[in-house]
């Protein structure tokens, strides 16, 4: 126990630092600017921080959920021989996201960026014995860090276009090349974020340490897209190209991620998938240019997802699988998680009065709002976001339900209840959940359509469930079980494809380029052959070819004259 409470205490610093920084800065809009170091004309790069409303409520997400972590594992990983390095890469891990949330310059996000992505690389692959682990962390590491290079292409266009890397000197501009560069951060906010078509390294990092599941999925690594969008929303708003691009890349991946949760068998795939479909909604919302309906469903997410991950690793804990297949019956003999997965289930499928009702409302306002008046993207790109997220909605109730009569209900199953250390953080979000509830605003009307929205996804799937019924759907589940075999592009075409430009790069090289210099040297080395017959070291055939041109010159003398 010893060896475990340090890790606690650094964390909890961090967390107490980190909440003296933001709550003065709750609810504020300006935000307090610091430089720390000028690194001048020289560098170019400054240590700056801005800290505003936006950044202290992140700031609060990533610093709470990654105590509640840290406190988690101590059972949840407590006797793994590696927890030390476990703990102390989840410390660097917050200390990355931190480094994002305030970083006033774009080099300062960079490095914070880039640290979020080899934590989670280191933490993924955790357990490295199995090979599972070892290929999500690759995945993860090369998609994303792919996306990176956007970021980084990006970040030397805006030095260039506005002449600072300060990101609050460069939103107090007017916006230039406001497209190009807006693409190469959309690349990047895709591979982070895991949005579609870059959105299937997340479910295959799974293999991972569930309260690192969480910590990803919740408060740091894929939140940090939808961060950097929010942060920087006049300038990607400035591009009507980049706001339809990112409103179609929500509209499809929020779609079919839900679809994938949907017809899913492992508890924390399920999850993983509904972490992709609500990051599509946050960006649906940016991308309709409502930033605080967003950000309002990044923090009750945060919340709820940290929330049902860490409960998945108390029935994991509890059967020792995370196939649903072993599970169900399980709401006797674990009172504590099955009180808290239905507070976070509810959540999800956007049950009143938690959170997730009030936010995914919000989104769904927002883009109904989108249709009528002024925004980012055309009314038509509106109405699809709209019909889209409600759709999904559907969806979501549904696979949500799904989830929790697979898992809880059913003849009973012979369990017992996780430890304190880990039934006590979920029971502590369970509580943030509701209370993340107060003082949203209410859509009536929007509320009454969700809420039957979500009543007839749950009421189907009680239904069937009721009624034994064996829908003929196999010929369409099995592609989406299969998750439309889109992995196949990434695990085939696209390295066949490379494969095969490597080889005509190859013959260019050889046949084309090569063969100037190849020509240079032949005609060199003939040269100097022809030039070797001239030296033979013989005086005789030296005082012959002399003759001979002494002869030939006075008779072409003659002949001319």
């Amino acid at each position: 126990m010893s060896r475990r409470w340090p890790h606690i205490a650094v964390t909890a610093v961090v967390a107490l630092l980190a909440t003296v920084w933001a709550v003065p800065e709750l609810g504020g809009d300006t935000g307090t600017s610091r430089v720390w170091v000028d690194g001048g004309d020289l560098l170019g790069v400054s240590l700056a921080t801005h800290v505003d409303g936006l950044a202290a409520s992140m700031l609060l997400l990533a610093a709470g959920i990654a105590l509640l972590v840290q406190v988690y594992s101590t059972a949840y990983l407590g006797d793994d021989p590696r927890f030390r390095s476990y703990a102390s890469i989840v410390i660097l891990f917050l200390l990355g996201r931190i480094a994002v949330v305030v970083a006033d310059d774009f080099f300062v996000l960079l490095i914070g960026w880039e640290v979020m992505g080899l934590c989670s690389y280191l933490l993924i692959s955790h357990e490295w014995e199995n090979e599972p682990a070892r290929a999500g962390a690759v995945k993860a590491f090369l998609m994303t860090r792919f996306g990176d290079l956007g970021l980084l292409i990006g970040i030397l266009a805006i030095g260039q276009t506005y002449n600072t890397y300060r990101i609050s000197e460069v939103l107090a501009a007017t916006p230039q090349h406001a497209t190009g560069i807006g693409l190469l951060l959309l690349l990047a906010v895709v591979g982070k974020s895991a949005q579609f078509p870059m959105h299937t390294w997340l479910p295959d990092a799974m293999p991972g340490p569930t309260p690192i599941s969480a910590l990803i999925h919740a408060a740091t690594m894929v939140a940090a897209g939808v961060y950097l969008v929010a942060r920087l929303l006049p300038l990607f708003a400035a591009s009507e190209l980049v706001m339809t691009l990112l409103a179609l890349i929500a509209c499809i991946t929020m779609f079919i991620a839900a679809l994938f949760a949907l017809t899913g068998n492992d508890v924390k795939r399920i999850l993983a998938w509904s972490t992709v479909s609500q990051l599509a909604y946050m960006f649906a919302a940016l991308a309709v240019g409502d930033r605080d309906a967003g950000i309002d469903h990044l923090l009750s997410h945060g919340a709820f997802k940290a929330l049902l991950f860490l409960a998945a690793g108390c029935l994991m804990h509890a059967v020792g699988s995370s196939a649903l297949s072993s599970m169900g019956g399980l709401r006797l003999s674990m009172p504590a998680t099955f009180a808290a997965t239905t507070v976070g289930l509810a959540a999800l499928a956007g049950v009143v009065p938690t959170s997730g009702f009030f936010t995914k409302d919000e989104i769904i306002a927002a883009a109904h709002h989108a249709t009528e008046d002024l925004s980012p993207v055309s009314a038509g790109i509106a109405w699809l976001v709209l019909v889209v997220a409600l759709v999904t909605a559907f969806l979501t109730a549904a696979y949500a339900a799904r989830l929790w009569f697979r898992v809880f209900f059913g003849p009973a199953r012979e369990a017992h209840d996780a430890p304190r250390a880990m039934t006590a953080p979920i029971l502590i979000l369970a509580f943030a959940t509701l209370a993340l509830s107060f003082g949203k605003p209410v859509h009536i009307g929007i509320g009454l359509l969700t809420t039957l929205v979500a009543a007839a996804g749950i009421g189907l799937v009680w239904w069937i469930r009721e009624r034994r019924i064996q829908l003929p759907l196999d010929r369409l589940w099995a592609p989406l079980r299969a998750e439309l075999g889109i992995d196949t592009a990434f695990d085939r075409w696209i390295p066949a494809a490379f494969a095969r430009a490597s080889r005509a790069v190859i013959v260019v090289d050889r046949d084309g380029i090569d063969s100037y210099p190849r020509t240079i040297s032949y005609g060199a080395d003939l040269g100097s052959r022809l030039l070797e017959l001239s030296q033979s070291r013989n005086v005789q055939r030296y005082a012959s070819a002399l003759a001979v041109g002494v002869v030939l010159a006075v008779a072409f003398v003659v002949v001319w004259s």
